[in-house]
């Protein structure tokens, strides 16, 4: 079963629609939606917003349900200036930024149990959805994507962030999603639809056309995925 989280209705809305078989657990205050995706056995979950619900989240699925990966979709915003609205960024690893232990003499976004800065994403699955991207003409960059618990919308940040970690996108939850993954050995992947470059009018604008970008490429990937 391959488990897809998304923090906001409009990130798994078609792809909860397209669902067969579907069926609803409630478990705390989550839905998951089981059912075949694509030909594929897949269970849903909007985490809402934040580093926090992500979190919970992605340990309730994985301890409920026998997950082989999870993949965290949803929109982004770009810091990579390659990367324009409706471009696919696709994580090589994560950074939770906003993790500042500095004062202890650990570098930015340093995460404790871990003990690392850049957690990697599940290179094996990276590749093959870089891959269906170029077949679908959609340009995709594979790279570094951080988190947390701010909306990122001035440009100076989003500079001196992109400088500090090398990054490519910055969003509220794929870095606590691949947190919890990690502690639990489960291969994790964020598939990110850039709707925004850091402005919010932006964001309001073109999200919802984003995420359709999501289950074109996942009706794809479905169909040769083997990891």
């Amino acid at each position: 079963m391959i488990g897809i989280i998304g923090a906001m209705e409009l990130e798994i809305q078609k792809l909860i629609s397209d669902l067969e078989e579907k069926e609803v657990k409630e478990i705390a205050f989550l839905e998951f939606y089981t059912g075949k995706l694509y030909s594929k056995d897949v269970v849903i979950v909007k985490s809402n917003e934040g580093k926090v619900n992500s979190a919970i989240a992605t340990q309730i699925l994985i301890s409920n349900f026998d997950v082989s990966y999870i993949l965290n979709v949803g929109v982004a915003g770009a810091l990579d200036k390659t990367l324009n609205i409706y471009d696919i960024a696709i994580s090589s690893n994560t950074v939770e930024f906003d993790q500042d232990v500095t004062a202890l003499g650990y570098k930015k976004g340093y995460t404790f149990g871990l003990d690392l800065i850049y957690i990697d994403a599940y290179i094996n699955i990276v590749e093959k959805i870089n891959k269906i991207c170029n077949k679908l003409k959609l340009t995709s960059k594979i790279g570094t994507i951080i988190s947390s618990d701010k909306f990122i919308v001035n440009e100076t940040e989003k500079v001196i962030l992109e400088n500090e970690f090398n990054a490519i996108a910055v969003d509220m939850e794929s870095a606590s999603i691949n947190h919890v993954a990690k502690l639990n050995n489960i291969p994790f992947v964020a598939l990110r639809v850039i709707s925004d470059s850091g402005n919010n009018i932006e964001y309001v604008k073109f999200a919802n056309k984003a995420v359709d970008n999501i289950s074109k490429i996942l009706k794809e990937f479905f169909k040769e995925e083997c990891i």
